[in-house]
């Protein structure tokens, strides 16, 4: 599965992320942020994604941010996110097209 997010993900919306991963087939094999149009993430955000990632092991599913820009990249980076978070490049190097 591929969840696009853009705008920002803070208090205000991720409700909206939160609703979208759980609508998802149980258990997905994959889950893919496609980060390519989110400007900015809050710490409400982080602990959104840091659940999702915990979910993503405990379920045995894999979980992968995609096409993160520098702004958000660098926020992980401030946070040390970018040592636990599974970030890569862009969708299709994670899903092997």
């Amino acid at each position: 599965h591929v969840v696009r997010v853009a705008g920002e993900l803070d208090l205000d919306t991720r409700g909206t992320l939160e609703a979208a991963l759980n609508g998802l087939a149980k258990p997905p094999l994959i889950v893919v942020l496609d980060f390519t149009d989110l400007t900015f993430v809050d710490s409400t955000g982080l602990k959104t994604l840091l659940n999702e990632h915990r979910r993503a092991r405990e379920e045995r599913y894999e979980f992968v941010i995609a096409a993160a820009r520098p702004e958000v990249r660098e926020i992980f980076r401030v946070t040390a996110l970018d040592l636990t978070l599974p970030l890569a490049s862009d969708v299709a190097s994670v899903l092997g097209s």
